[in-house]
């Protein structure tokens, strides 16, 4: 389910801002927003500015903005929030919590392609300042695939690396939950 109406869209963002509580850098909020495929970049990147224009939402001042949701924007999602579907808020929040979490752990995320006899491998790598998390290295014959790959792993590492977990558990439903 996307979410195309800027009203809707708008609600969104306050919403995870206001259930976050943390200032974010714009790339971070960008990221929670469009995560779960419910709002696109274009749709977010208008509404966010005209939430920050009409002071719904805060820019901090430093010379790394970052952004919370201002008492406008609290007054406006109290009235608001309802008209979201719960499982697009519940969904959403949980992600956005995920992939902030991920984020403050310090984790490194690492991706590259060797060519090698009959194609290529692709290696992705999670670490912290103190470990590897995760590791994987795969064969692959085609080269744009292994690009397409790497660039998905780049993208959705904590989802990736969440799913691994899952599946080795034998815990398929975080798969059908996402």
């Amino acid at each position: 389910m996307e979410l195309s109406d800027k009203f809707e869209i708008k609600v969104f963002i306050l919403f995870l801002l206001n259930n976050l509580n943390d200032p974010l850098e714009f790339s971070t909020v960008n990221d929670i927003v469009i995560q779960d495929g419910f709002v696109n970049y274009f749709d977010f990147a208008i509404c966010f500015a005209e939430l920050l224009e009409a002071g719904q939402i805060t820019e901090t001042d430093e010379t790394k903005p970052l952004y919370t949701i201002s008492e406008a924007g609290r007054t406006s999602i109290e009235s608001y929030e309802s008209t979201l579907y719960n499982t697009v808020r519940e969904k959403a929040l949980r992600s956005a919590l995920r992939l902030l979490a991920f984020n403050r752990s310090g984790s490194k995320i690492n991706s590259y392609i060797t060519e090698c006899k009959g194609g290529y491998t692709l290696k992705c790598i999670i670490s912290d300042n103190e470990r590897t998390l995760f590791c994987t290295e795969v064969f692959l014959t085609e080269k744009h695939y292994s690009e397409k790959l790497k660039e998905n792993f780049e993208e959705k590492a904590e989802i990736i690396y969440k799913g691994t977990l899952a599946l080795l558990s034998g815990d398929v439903n975080f798969i059908f939950d996402e």
